[in-house]
């Protein structure tokens, strides 16, 4: 909204002396008067609305397996000698044969087996005579799982051998 005023008036004055001299004096005077009037008014209104969803599969199966086995094996010889009367001659072995395997822990396990849904996020934008409103919803989901893990004894086997020889010459 634009005023614009202009206000205009002149002064005449009239001298008079007695030679019959004018003297003429004009005064104007300008009175402007500015009235301007700015109205600006900005409406605007953005809705925006984001809807963020960020899914990740994480499928991760660890399946380890150890397989110890341990075999000992002791043998162990006895040798006797026995010298006796008319040079006869008697001789007694022992022998002791151990042998045994000890398979421990075939050990099989899973491990974490996992899914889960990261964020999602409402987000709402009004922006109304420069003012923002936001609005946001995050739901985080977590989901692990163990799935199996197993620890086994096999195998214990044990076995012993004894011999006896006898020998007579």
């Amino acid at each position: 909204t634009f005023t614009f005023t202009l206000l205009y008036f002149t002064l005449l004055t009239y001298v008079t002396t007695t030679y019959y001299y004018y003297v003429r004096t004009y005064v104007r005077t300008y009175v402007r008067t500015y009235v301007r009037t700015y109205v600006r008014t900005y409406v605007r209104t953005y809705v925006r609305t984001y809807v963020r969803t960020y899914v990740r599969t994480y499928v991760r199966t660890y399946v380890r397996t150890y397989v110890r086995t341990y075999v000992r094996t002791y043998v162990r010889t006895y040798v006797r000698t026995y010298v006796r009367r008319h040079y006869y001659t008697h001789t007694h072995t022992h022998t002791h044969t151990t042998t045994y395997v000890r398979s421990t822990y075939v050990r099989t396990y899973v491990v974490r087996s996992s899914t889960y849904v990261l964020r999602t996020t409402t987000t709402t934008t009004t922006l109304l005579h420069y003012t923002y409103v936001r609005s946001s919803s995050s739901t985080y989901v977590r989901t692990y799982v163990l799935l199996l893990r197993t620890y086994y004894v096999l195998l214990y086997y044990y076995i012993y051998i004894y011999i006896i020889n006898k020998n007579k010459k």
